[in-house]
């Protein structure tokens, strides 16, 4: 069993961690016509904005109930109410995401309530989605506000009883924080492969897949998992779970669905793609395409291709536990010896790690691991590539926020193709860093060019 040890200092010198708050508003970005409404100051807002634009570049809708100091000691209910009513009267979306923060937790602040209130004094806009979730800055990390979103999701929206009937063509795809807008689309097209409609949930594969929409700037989300979609979800033939941090959803989704649920931690090692792969089949009873075979047998024969130059390299990693066990199990499957790895929080996830310790930490524990264990390769976000420069290590850019490299935010790590793709770019790392290394010369190494020209020519 993996050993988690905190960090023995009293502060993040050079932290790695994002807030729950961010981690709601990231899966809020994936529900159709949905703006989320983050219950605390504008800085709170403000600084997650500048995050995601910076990450995804692209505009992002949020907005805030403005908590000031009188409202903070006083009471922010009216915040809300007014902060509801504009939203619904200037914007009209269907769906609001009215989350929590440090500053309205500390103060106690009661979101269902303040929104019962406001049900009954705006009836008219009964038709707008409400959702509620608790994100405390002081408590996890975006993991686990990216979770709670699903799981109140799932509390909030799907009956709990199943109703009756059920979709046998309609698959679920719960998806967790590490899939980009890439690793989405590649799983849908797996999915509609076997004639099945995918929902997934959320879906960033229309909102933030870095498309240049036609006309004026929009208030709203484009694209998302739709409203009349996620009330039908425990009607469907099957729900897959993918990612640790996603236990809880399955366990509240499972006795209100109808179909079966299956839980896979990642689609980054040839097991966990296999069995999904098998999954649909079964589900669907259609042969598996010809091209899904093609990208398999690309993915083995990447694995050869690169096999030498992977083949014992040593890692060190700092992310969230469902991006760590991803990329250690991607790792160990492919011959890799991971080192050093250093998550910003206690999660789940960590105790099943297949290493023998993790550390609670940030990015200056990494750095004192790295003097006691050197690695080939660090895989962290944007923050750690003054620690990789430092160092003169090579980081591959893993998690967010990313931004430093442009089209990051939508590279494909799962499925066949995106692991296929990954060897590919770690094999060529790699390759790169052994040639910039000194030629080794033997001291035994005859210089002929000292030879007469006659003994030469004689030779």
């Amino acid at each position: 069993m993996t050993q988690v040890v905190r960090s023995v200092k009293p502060l993040a010198a050079s932290p790695i961690k994002s807030g729950q708050p961010l981690g709601a508003i990231l899966a809020a970005m994936g529900l159709e016509n949905c703006i989320p409404l983050v219950h605390g100051a504008q800085g709170c807002s403000a600084f997650a904005k500048v995050f995601f634009i910076q990450h995804f570049h692209e505009p992002i809708p949020l907005q805030s109930t403005a908590m000031e100091p009188i409202t903070t000691i006083m009471g922010a209910d009216n915040n809300i109410s007014a902060a509801l009513q504009t939203l619904c009267e200037r914007n009209a979306p269907r769906i609001i995401v009215l989350l929590s923060t440090g500053l309205s937790e500390a103060q106690g602040s009661d979101l269902s309530r303040a929104v019962a209130l406001f049900r009954e004094s705006h009836p008219k806009h009964r038709q707008v989605g409400i959702l509620t979730v608790s994100t405390p800055d002081f408590y996890g990390s975006m993991e686990n506000g990216y979770a709670a979103l699903l799981e109140s999701l799932v509390q909030q929206w799907i009956p709990a009883a199943p109703p009756a009937g059920i979709r046998n063509k309609r698959v679920n795809v719960f998806l967790s924080h590490m899939m980009t807008p890439g690793d989405q689309e590649l799983i849908r097209s797996y999915v509609e492969a076997f004639g099945l409609q995918p929902v997934m949930v959320p879906d960033l594969t229309q909102s933030l897949d870095g498309y240049l929409a036609c006309g004026d700037y929009h208030s709203l989300t484009q694209g998302g998992t739709p409203f009349r979609l996620m009330e039908q979800l425990g009607q469907s033939a099957a729900s897959f779970i993918i990612g640790v941090s996603l236990q809880r959803v399955a366990a509240l989704l499972e006795p209100r669905s109808r179909g079966e649920c299956f839980r896979l931690p990642h689609l980054m090692t040839l097991q966990q793609m296999d069995e999904f792969i098998l999954q649909l089949h079964r589900i669907s009873g259609r042969e598996v395409p010809a091209w899904i075979e093609r990208q398999r047998g690309q993915l083995l024969d990447a694995m050869i291709d690169c096999h030498g130059a992977l083949q014992g390299s040593r890692l060190a990693m700092a992310a969230e536990a469902d991006l760590l066990r991803a990329w250690v199990d991607f790792a160990r499957s492919q011959g890799m010896d991971v080192g050093s790895v250093v998550a910003p929080v206690n999660q789940p996830g960590l105790a099943a790690l297949p290493v023998e310790t993790v550390v609670l930490g940030d990015l200056e524990d990494l750095s004192d691991l790295l003097a006691a264990n050197p690695a080939d390769m660090i895989f962290a976000n944007s923050h750690a590539a003054g620690l990789a420069e430092r160092l003169d290590i090579p980081l591959i850019r893993t998690g967010f926020p990313i931004y430093d490299r442009l089209g990051e935010f939508r590279r494909t790590r799962q499925g066949y193709a995106g692991m296929r793709d990954t060897l590919f770019e770690l094999g060529n790392v790699m390759e790169h860093r052994r040639h910039h290394q000194p030629v080794y010369h033997s001291p035994l190494k005859q210089d002929f060019s000292r030879i007469p020209a006659e003994q030469d020519s004689g030779l």
